[in-house]
């Protein structure tokens, strides 16, 4: 065997090294797969816990029968009604009011009208009053269109004006007006003393001169005076619990002074306590104290 080998002519294949060596795969591209894989997973994840929470149903107010609770399983939970305290009444509270400057300017009359009321009471106050000042006559009858014989007086004969008010005016709306003024004077001798007259209500019409400016048209005219109303009576008197009376007493002393207690009632405004008070002039006044807080009986 050992010559027959000799004789046969040995043949060899060339195979590559490598072809010998095991073929060994990349890792790296796995590797990379399987984070893509991971990460796709949680982010699937993710999604569908948000998903789930926001298909869940939540009730935004509570409803007077029982109330249920929508889960993402699509079950009915019962969750007991809690007792619920009523509510207090509402009170409706009041807004304050805007007022316009129409509004506000409405309260007074309009400025013509105060003019012509002041100049009404200017007129009778200098009308009235007959003290013996030349100066004071020719005044009222520059005020006059025409000229007239008023009163000078002697010297001994006095008319005072105590005072004068305006009590209606009515605008003609062609620039005149008629004013009706009551007033009341003192009247008598300078060496006897003044007595007091009577009320009496004169109307004075006022028209507007070719400058704009409001002149009286004629002297005084003759008006009446409106009888006093007649109001109900006052309430019986009672006895009122003292610490009342000394707080009504520390109020009457804004007025004067010594205030003593004459009577007290209650009508529908409250109490209505009386005390007589002294002033500088060595009288004593009744007057009316209404303290504040008190109900009406």
């Amino acid at each position: 065997m050992d010559g027959l080998d000799e004789e046969l002519p040995q043949e060899y294949e060339q195979i590559p090294w490598s072809h010998l060596v095991p073929v060994q795969k990349d890792r790296s591209i796995q590797l990379a797969l399987l984070v893509v894989a991971i990460v796709g997973a949680l982010l699937a994840i993710v999604f569908f816990m948000r998903r789930s929470s926001s298909t869940i149903p939540v009730a935004a107010e509570p409803a007077a029968t029982t109330p249920t609770v929508a889960v993402v399983e699509q079950t009915t939970i019962a969750v007991p009604e809690a007792p619920v305290d009523p509510e207090p009444p509402q009170t409706a509270v009041p807004q304050p009011q805007i007022y316009s400057e129409a509004d506000l300017m409405a309260v007074l009359p309009p400025r013509p009208e105060l003019e012509a009321i002041a100049r009404a009471e200017w007129f009778v106050t200098d009308f009235f009053t007959v003290d013996g000042d030349q100066a004071l006559a020719d005044s009222v009858a520059a005020a006059l269109p025409d000229a007239i014989a008023l009163p000078t007086g002697d010297g001994q004969a006095i008319s005072y004006v105590e005072w004068a008010r305006a009590v209606a005016v009515a605008d003609n709306l062609d620039g005149s007006y008629e004013v009706t003024v009551w007033f009341r004077t003192l009247a008598g001798a300078a060496d006897n003393g003044f007595d007091r007259t009577g009320v009496r209500a004169v109307e004075v019409r006022l028209v507007t001169d070719e400058l704009g400016r409001l002149a009286v048209a004629d002297m005084p005219v003759v008006a009446g005076v409106a009888p006093p109303g007649v109001a109900s009576a006052w309430p019986v008197a009672v006895t009122a619990n003292p610490e009342l009376v000394a707080a009504a007493a520390q109020e009457a002393l804004l007025f004067g002074t010594d205030p003593e207690l004459r009577e007290a009632g209650q009508d529908a405004d409250g109490w209505r306590l009386v005390f007589s008070v002294g002033d500088a002039s060595g009288l004593r006044f009744p007057i009316v104290v209404r303290p504040a807080g008190q109900e009406g009986g």
